[in-house]
């Protein structure tokens, strides 16, 4: 839930915060994504084969995220600021170029170090073909719900500020970082990694859970005595206050009563560590031969890449589609994220439970087809359509859950073949060679659509100014970045998939090979 806030508030705001509060003009802004982007996907292979090799007592991935989690908020709240460097404003314009950059290259790498750990926890808390997408489905519900709830917060801050942009990011990004981190604490100190003692002692887990609820139940207090106009409230405006209090003390309570009454993972504790812990190591050259030679990994790759293309170009278009072209006010744009996001969540249960019966490809290709008709109707929409808008944004949440569930329930049963074939267990270097393509992809088209967005003319707005009128060159890229380029890549991910080579039926049969061979009932052999 916590780096999904943050991934998900950066993809539908960050490019139009810079151009439209910071004020840098698109070719630059577009820049500042490509270039974090790059070194993010340059990190996530050197993380992953850290975090492979990480031989704490509390396992591989866990330690990672415990002291990655605050540096990772305080860098996600630094982006959301505008400081002045110069009085001249195209000297400042340039050293805004370089704090950006710069930190978005700290954040990038804050964010790889805890997400990176906690999406490889994913096959080492299960090995079953079903419950793995059963699990995933549950995670990337809790990070759509993050998703929601960030866009919820950016409609009341950003109403409760109307004619203070800087101060909407400020406090929006303050709210998200404090709400991001504790869920992160949460993972961290609420589970364990399979034959690997927890962070805590059970004594120590149920004292922190005591102080953890009684903190709740202070912020509790505290928001009705805010309400009650007893105390003034930490930020100008009451109702965002009350809100972040009231939002913490609800992460605060259910993570304190699982850390004192809730019960340890047995089958967990009980369990082997993970393979590659117990087998000789290769190189890392040969590790990335090996991934790579992968056949269905290769497919992932390309499933992903290009779903999660269609995915962050929507998003970071949206907010000039909705407000540039439909001629809509800026306070619509979270409500059309929001019918995205809600129903993605909704649908995300919804291909779980028909990836069961289904194969997942089969899966992936029904909800990619309705999000192909979605594309074609946004670039149909005319100005001042939002009621279209909204009934489009709705049906492009059947498609994107997709997007969410399919690759990363994939993924593990690809892992589970190169067990077969190597005898090791390498889920931290999968993760993040899957991630470093489409990061590198993510890059190219974001500074891409920056660099178009300037060659047809957008117009940057300017601190304490409305925003410009975009010229008709500047609307015509604007709709073809959300709608016929998505679809591209949309339609290159539907072949990928319907030429998926690993099924449900040979899955079983690597899964039945490798408890033999944990058995002792049959030689290691690819």
């Amino acid at each position: 839930m916590g780096p999904a806030m943050t991934a998900n508030a950066l993809a539908f705001y960050l490019l139009y915060f810079l151009t439209q509060v910071a004020g840098l003009p698109p070719g630059l802004a577009g820049s500042v994504l490509a270039i974090s982007r790059v070194w993010d996907a340059i990190n996530d292979p050197a993380i992953g084969l850290l975090s492979d090799h990480t031989r704490l007592r509390w396992g591989r991935r866990l330690p990672w995220m415990l002291f990655g989690s605050v540096p990772f908020g305080l860098l996600f709240f630094a982006q959301w600021l505008v400081p002045r460097f110069s009085d001249s404003d195209p000297l400042n314009t340039w050293a805004l170029f370089g704090y950006y950059v710069l930190i978005g290259i700290l954040f990038q790498l804050g964010y790889t170090a805890v997400n990176l750990p906690y999406t490889a926890l994913t096959p080492e808390l299960t090995q079953d073909y079903n419950e793995r997408t059963s699990l995933t489905s549950f995670r990337f519900a809790f990070s759509l719900g993050g998703s929601i709830l960030a866009l919820v917060l950016a409609s009341m801050i950003f109403a409760a500020y109307p004619q203070d942009s800087q101060q909407q990011y400020r406090v929006w990004g303050a709210a998200i970082a404090l709400l991001a981190v504790v869920p992160l604490l949460w993972c961290v100190l609420g589970v364990r990694e399979r034959g690997r003692p927890a962070l805590l002692a059970r004594s120590q887990q149920r004292q922190l859970g005591g102080g953890l609820i009684a903190a709740s139940l202070g912020l509790l207090a505290y928001g009705i005595a805010q309400g009650l106009g007893w105390v003034p409230p930490p930020v100008a405006a009451r109702p965002v206050s009350l809100t972040v209090t009231a939002l913490l003390a609800a992460l605060l309570l259910p993570f304190g009563l699982t850390l004192r009454w809730g019960q340890r993972e047995a089958n967990l504790q009980a369990a082997p560590p993970a393979s590659s812990e117990r087998q000789p190591e290769l190189g890392w050259r040969a590790q990335l031969r090996i991934a790579i030679g992968n056949r269905p990994f290769r497919y992932i790759v390309g499933i992903y890449l290009c779903a999660w293309l269609a995915v962050q170009l929507t998003a970071a278009v949206l907010p000039y589609f909705v407000v540039s072209w439909l001629g809509l006010a800026e306070a619509a744009f979270p409500r059309v994220a929001l019918a995205v996001q809600g129903s993605a969540i909704v649908m995300l249960f919804v291909w779980q439970a028909a990836s069961q019966r289904l194969e997942k490809q089969t899966v992936f290709l029904l909800g990619a087809g309705v999000w192909v008709g979605v594309q074609a109707g946004l670039f149909a929409l005319q100005p001042a359509q939002a009621a279209g808008a909204y009934a489009l944004a709705v049906l492009a949440g059947i498609g994107i859950a997709v997007a969410y569930l399919i690759p990363w329930s994939m993924l593990p049963d690809a892992i589970d073949l190169d067990e077969l074939q190597t005898g090791q267990r390498r889920e931290g270097l999968f993760y993040a060679f899957l991630v470093v393509l489409q990061k590198l992809g993510l890059a190219l088209a974001l500074l891409l659509v920056g660099q178009g967005l300037d060659w047809a003319g957008f117009v940057e707005s300017q601190a304490g100014e409305p925003a410009p009128q975009q010229p008709a060159s500047a609307l015509l890229a604007i709709r073809i970045a959300i709608a016929p380029l998505p679809a591209v890549f949309l339609l290159a991910a539907m072949g990928l998939a319907y030429r998926y080579p690993l099924d449900r039926a040979r899955h079983r049969a690597i899964r039945r090979q490798l408890q033999q061979r944990a058995a002792g009932t049959e030689p290691p052999s690819a």
